[in-house]
């Protein structure tokens, strides 16, 4: 998970930060990169061919490569520390000032560091516009859309100085599938029909803008701060296991409900070829 901002332009030109990692000339990095380990829940569809096109052929032979899937997650919660956001913390007095401490920010221990508390959960659905499905192996890729609800408290110091809460997020991103059939080594338990998965989700504006997140953090003059953005990349290992709601509808048997009665003596009468040879062959 990375925090940056896009640079303010002076005079049609963008003003980066030379210091910071991860910054270039169209973001500036304002976070630590780390590696979050979360465990977390999600209810979710197996991808899904689009109803009507596995069997397409001609020139719209192409969507029989599509399918679809939907992801609910529980909350995540994650923390880490906002460096030099909005600035470093000094006060400019002319332009020539606010120039130079974009340019050359303090470094962190010397400049402005703030926590914060990050927590979110996501729905969204996911249309792989290339999707395989073998016997035991499945592989997909494709764009993600859907929506967040987060909120996010900043602190600085012993001070909470932003707090936003059940804000919406549009959510657009990329995730990469792999699915391996582990079922076909237990073919009769439980796990007959498991797959072991790898998933690889990018979660920013596909544009490289990012996910705008709401904050009432000031300048060290007073001023709103420049809008904060987001981007995250999430690696999700597991076991899925399909599950069926409801039971497959009985074969009604066909033919009488009862055999059919051959050769049965009726009243003590012999059967109908006994009867017919004694007729033919009289006494």
């Amino acid at each position: 998970m990375d925090f940056f901002t896009h640079p303010s332009n002076v005079q049609g030109i963008p003003v980066s930060k030379f210091s910071a990692p991860g910054s270039n000339a169209d973001t500036s990095v304002v976070s630590r990169d780390s590696t979050t380990t979360r465990a977390f829940y999600s209810i979710g569809s197996v991808p899904s061919r689009i109803p009507g096109t596995r069997d397409i052929k001609g020139f719209f032979s192409f969507l029989s490569g599509l399918a679809w899937s939907f992801n609910l997650t529980s909350p995540r919660t994650y923390r880490g520390n906002l460096i030099n956001y909005p600035d470093d913390g000094r006060r400019y007095f002319a332009f020539d000032d606010y120039v130079s401490n974009q340019l050359f920010p303090l470094p962190p221990q010397l400049g402005r560091n703030m926590e914060y508390t990050y927590e979110d959960y996501q729905m969204y659905f996911t249309l792989y516009l290339g999707y395989y499905e073998g016997k035991n192996v499945n592989f997909g890729v494709g764009p993600i859309y859907g929506l967040a609800v987060y909120r996010m408290d900043i602190i600085e110091g012993e001070h909470r100085i932003s707090s936003v809460k059940n804000q919406l997020q549009e959510l657009k991103g990329l995730r990469l599938l792999f699915e391996y059939n582990i079922g076909q080594y237990f073919p009769d338990t439980i796990l007959y029909n498991a797959y072991v998965f790898l998933e690889i989700t990018s979660f920013g504006d596909l544009d490289g803008k990012g996910l705008n997140i709401r904050n009432q953090v000031a300048t060290a003059n007073g001023l709103p701060a420049p809008s904060l953005y987001m981007n995250m990349t999430t690696y999700r290992m597991g076991v899925r296991k399909e599950i069926q709601l409801s039971k497959e509808p009985h074969k009604k048997e066909e033919g009488p409900a009862y055999p059919p009665l051959q050769n049965l003596p009726s009243a003590g009468l012999p059967p109908k070829e006994d009867t017919k040879s004694n007729s033919e062959n009289p006494g």
